[in-house]
């Protein structure tokens, strides 16, 4: 897991099934601003093969859309997830 803090960028992983996710810091309801977007291609080519780099560049328009799998909150703190697969 690759964690970057005080970035717009909160983590790059690896879900239970192998696929790349990304967490982003805040509630993603508008859709991720483009810096933010640049930010995290540049996190998950720390992380991730180029083939997955290849996914996270498919799955940029959801992303620009605001379209998450979920959020999590815990306190005031909110993280949006966005799993991203080869579909």
């Amino acid at each position: 897991m690759l964690v970057v803090q005080g970035a717009s960028v909160t983590a790059v992983v690896r879900g239970s099934t192998g696929e790349p996710v990304i967490l982003l810091s805040g509630n993603g309801h508008r859709g991720v601003p483009e810096q933010t977007l640049l930010d995290m291609v540049r996190a998950a080519s720390a992380v991730l093969s180029e083939p997955e780099l290849r996914v996270v560049s498919q799955a940029i328009p959801r992303l620009r859309a605001g379209r998450a799998d979920s959020r999590v909150a815990v306190g005031d703190e909110i993280m949006t997830v966005y799993r991203l697969s080869g579909d």
